[in-house]
């Protein structure tokens, strides 16, 4: 198998929606409403024009994973939002398409991740996780403490708060 991790670029934007969408509709199921995990099928020309409209004005770092030229994973990080984490790091969005998990794609994507925030100045860094997703166990395993419970707000959805020292 061949893969690919790279910076994502402007022109990636309707694979990394695309990815996000099918992740959400294999993930969530039961635990998002399915009103929602529909919305997400038909809204990505949307949510793709956002996503260029925004390109480069973020203060993060984006990151793509590909499968034999096929983008299969999106990965999102930069300085927290969390007010209660000053000089945090923190991972905003980490999909990997189920086909391709359990095959360590995860761990070098998170590995990468941390990597990226330290040479920004990080030493710490969260990740929040909507509660009954089987993610929560990745997260642990990688390390993980849970620290709080908090809020996705936009769908009003409990989440666990995981903490790295990093």
């Amino acid at each position: 198998m061949n893969y690919l991790i790279r910076k994502a670029n402007v022109k990636d934007a309707y694979d990394m929606t695309h990815v996000i969408t099918v992740s959400w509709n294999e993930t969530y199921q039961g635990i998002v409403p399915q009103e929602e995990l529909e919305k997400l099928k038909y809204n990505e020309d949307e949510r793709v024009q956002r996503l260029v409209d925004d390109y480069g004005k973020n203060d993060f770092q984006e990151y793509v994973l590909e499968i034999n030229k096929e983008i299969v994973g999106v990965l999102r990080f930069g300085k927290s939002n969390d007010l209660e984490f000053t000089n945090c790091g923190e991972i905003f969005v980490f999909y990997i398409i189920n086909k391709y998990h359990g095959l360590g794609l995860g761990r070098k994507l998170f590995e990468l991740a941390t990597s990226e925030l330290k040479k920004m100045g990080f030493d710490k860094m969260i990740i929040a996780c909507l509660k009954g997703n089987p993610t929560n166990d990745f997260y642990k395993h990688m390390g993980g403490k849970y620290i709080k419970d908090g809020l996705f707000e936009r769908l009003q959805l409990k989440e666990n708060i995981y903490y790295y020292d990093i």
